[in-house]
């Protein structure tokens, strides 16, 4: 318990969360039933077709749904996978990971990269330890309490291991909401819009699903450069359909 309480006074000296930022009024986008019901029954009936096969998808640990979280972010899932195994073989549980030094933990993390990450995230074994006896609660406030966790991991948390129906903004999810419903403007200035959106939209009772849908499709066809619009099931209705990329000229 002593190394325990070591590690949580380490990890609280990492950094300190900034206060939340007063964010502007969301701009108003018509999501009206019969365009809501489009897109939930065309995105969940292409994942079902088309999902990828994912190792975190055979799981509802917290723990392990965590740690890919933590591994995805910045990095591209081929890299993730063989080391999520590695790491879950090395530390198979938030107490096997808060009992190692914080070193050895960076050292299995290598070679993915972004190193404040193995810091973080043995910060929240530690804390999930200390304060939980090592169970992730699935409140949102108390996710959000721990250095590590914002609001997209804390969705994540609680919709990819807790079956909620939490919604989730990566820059997958982004860039489909902001291509099929607002189009205009800079999506990373419009936050608040699509986080609404994110929420509003998700199936009552299928968070899991259509969470994991948004972000394959994202990632599969409405990609960032050279998107699949002739093949989208939601280009009838797509605001930015048949999607330009914007030249450097333009």
């Amino acid at each position: 318990m002593r190394a325990i309480k070591d590690c949580v006074r380490m990890a609280r000296r990492i950094s300190s969360k900034s206060p939340r930022a007063r964010q502007k009024s969301p701009k108003s986008v018509s999501l009206g039933a019969p365009l809501k019901r489009r897109f939930q029954q065309r995105l969940l009936k292409w994942y079902q077709e088309h999902g990828r096969d994912l190792p975190w998808r055979k799981t509802s640990d917290p723990y392990h749904i965590l740690v890919s979280e933590v591994m995805l972010q910045q990095t591209q899932v081929d890299r993730v996978i063989p080391k999520y195994h590695e790491f879950l073989e090395r530390y198979p549980s938030f107490e096997d990971l808060a009992d190692a030094p914080v070193t050895d933990v960076k050292k299995t993390w290598y070679p993915l990269g972004y190193n404040i990450r193995p810091e973080r995230l043995h910060s929240i074994a530690c804390e999930t330890v200390e304060r939980y006896g090592g169970k992730l609660p699935n409140d949102a406030e108390e996710l959000l309490s721990f250095k590590g966790i914002g609001r997209y991991t804390a969705g994540a948390i609680r919709s990819f291991a807790f079956n909620e129906d939490a919604p989730i903004l990566d820059t997958n999810v982004i860039r489909v909401l902001h291509r099929v419903f607002v189009a205009d403007g800079d999506p990373k200035a419009q936050k608040a819009t699509l986080w609404e959106l994110s929420e509003a939209l998700i199936p009552r009772g299928k968070g899991y699903d259509f969470n994991q849908a948004i972000m394959d499709f994202g990632a599969m066809v409405c990609t960032a450069r050279d998107p699949y619009c002739l093949l989208c099931p939601m280009k009838s209705f797509c605001e930015t359909y048949p999607f330009e990329p914007k030249t450097n000229g333009s």
